[in-house]
């Protein structure tokens, strides 16, 4: 057992590496489709806004293309590098603050947290943020002055990750000042140079941004509008995620240890949970918070816990059955019509979204995962061209319109929303009129969760419309019938749908 100890520095990060290439393999949904949609776009063409957006990071797997020749590859590599850079700098933060053995349960419980776990399977944003927040607590814990120089830097390029996500690491940086408060006082010298190379940081990245499209669109591009989805309460939504993440058992170790990182650790534990309690924002902005909140409650409970050691099975052990276990929720497409346009209670409706949104697990990246093969089997059928298709919220723990651009390149997809009225965003990049569609867009189909299309949309249809049906979705062909295209817009009209969860 000591020898895992001791070389648990290369062996945890390779693990954790080598566990996030194992299938299920899923695009996902909302920035991680969008990762590989722009990582494509710029592989064979212009970048697109995104790609602008993040120009940061997402040059790193840019490199890896060079060698794999495909999107997807490139980010698998670079999913694993950031898995494995995560645990890697937990094991190195935790050896600097306790010992071998502390650092080797800290890394251990990193690679198994449930989240953790959850997030390195997609391509998704917080990933990056995770990895951020790990380099920022190794920076600001040592006690080497050029390294919180570094790790300033870094929190200032950390807003190419998201408005949100720069935001929220600022309690890393609260971590720094408060570990190193005899050296970062009010009135030092040295703390106003923390912040000079934090604004150096968010400087560069914003004027590279500007430089990319122009500085009335960098606000949009960094905090999109969210339109959030009906009866359901987002406060809650955060609590979940945040019991989730924690695992409720992190919660012992917030106690006063005199000597301990209680102290040290107050300030950001009172940030991440004051976002948390106020959230207003869409779960993935939420799951940024749970990133970073995850790290620092580990390191924690290595300082405060007498029996750390047992502590640490007992945890690795619950998330890995949390998450190999936890069945996936399907979520009820009802949760996308206006209170009045439903035929079910508002509670089922919200409890399936907590379900389907918030609890991750090995079976949610299952159906995933399920939800791709089957939307590219159907579309596959025929060469949609040009069509518009129009996705609903049911299809929402599958895919979204930015995946199926990931899955399709020359395709266009979007999301149907009900408020504003006749909009629709495409490829979850452009948000678009399409009541009346442009000439390289004529046609229009529809991708549906198949019981919602059968309640809610298939009596609407004129007779002889062509429908496709997998497993769990229909595919409504309206390309070139005019009276089928009016009805269906006229539906989701009608039953004032709000498509939600998008880039």
């Amino acid at each position: 057992m000591e020898r895992f100890y001791k070389y648990s520095v290369v062996i945890l990060p390779v693990i954790a590496g080598l566990f996030s290439l194992v299938p299920p393999l899923s695009i996902g949904t909302s920035s991680g489709a969008l990762a590989v949609q722009s990582l494509e776009h710029w592989m064979y063409g212009h970048p697109d806004t995104f790609e602008a957006l993040h120009v940061h990071w997402l040059w790193i797997p840019r490199l890896f293309a060079i060698a794999t020749q495909t999107a997807i590859g490139a980010l698998l590599v670079f999913r694993a590098v950031l898995a494995a850079v995560s645990v890697l700098l937990v094991i190195q933060t935790a050896r600097r603050l306790f010992d071998e053995r502390r650092a080797a349960i800290a890394g251990a419980m990193m690679a198994a947290n449930a989240t953790v776990l959850y997030v390195s399977h997609t391509f998704s944003l917080p990933l990056l943020t995770l990895t951020a927040a790990t380099l920022l607590l190794y920076l600001f814990t040592s006690p080497e002055a050029k390294h919180h120089k570094i790790g300033a830097l870094l929190l200032g390029l950390s807003l190419s990750i998201g408005f949100w996500p720069f935001v929220l690491l600022i309690s890393v940086l609260t971590v720094g000042l408060n570990l190193h408060h005899t050296v970062y006082t009010l009135r030092s010298k040295s703390t106003f140079a923390l912040f000079g190379l934090i604004l150096v940081g968010v400087a560069s990245y914003l004027l590279l941004e500007i430089f990319y499209f122009g500085g009335a669109h960098v606000w949009n591009a960094m905090n999109p509008a969210f339109y959030p989805p009906h009866g359901v309460s987002l406060i809650a939504q955060g609590l979940i995620v945040a019991a989730v993440s924690a695992n409720l058992l992190l919660i012992l170790p917030v106690r006063r240890k005199r000597g301990g990182l209680g102290r040290e650790f107050s300030s950001a534990f009172l940030i991440l949970g004051v976002y948390v309690i106020t959230n207003l924002f869409s779960r993935e902005e939420m799951l940024h918070d749970a990133a970073i909140l995850v790290p620092c409650l580990i390191l924690v409970a290595m300082d405060s816990l007498p029996k750390w050691e047992r502590f640490g099975m007992i945890y690795i052990a619950f998330n890995l059955l949390l998450f190999f276990l936890l069945p996936a929720i399907p979520l009820d497409p009802q949760i996308a019509l206006s209170d009045r346009s439903r035929t079910e209670r508002n509670d089922p409706i919200a409890f399936s979204y907590y379900g389907a949104f918030d609890l991750f697990s090995d079976q949610a990246l299952l159906a995933q995962r399920s939800g791709e093969s089957q939307a590219r089997a159907i579309i596959l059928q025929e060469q949609i061209d040009s069509t518009l298709v129009l996705l609903n919220g049911g299809t929402d723990e599958w895919f979204d319109g930015a995946t199926l651009g990931a899955l399709f390149p020359q395709g266009h997809f979007g999301w149907f929303y009900g408020v504003p009225i006749n909009r629709v965003r495409i490829n979850g990049l452009l948000d678009t009129a399409f009541a009346r569609p442009l000439p390289e867009r004529p046609y229009l189909a529809g991708l549906f969760e198949k019981s919602f299309a059968r309640t809610f949309i298939d009596s609407a249809l004129p007779p002889g419309v062509p429908l496709k049906e997998s497993a769990d979705l229909q595919y409504i062909d309206c390309r070139g019938n005019a009276e089928a295209r009016k009805a269906l817009i006229d539906r989701l009209l009608s039953l004032e749908y709000q498509g939600f969860h998008h880039r």
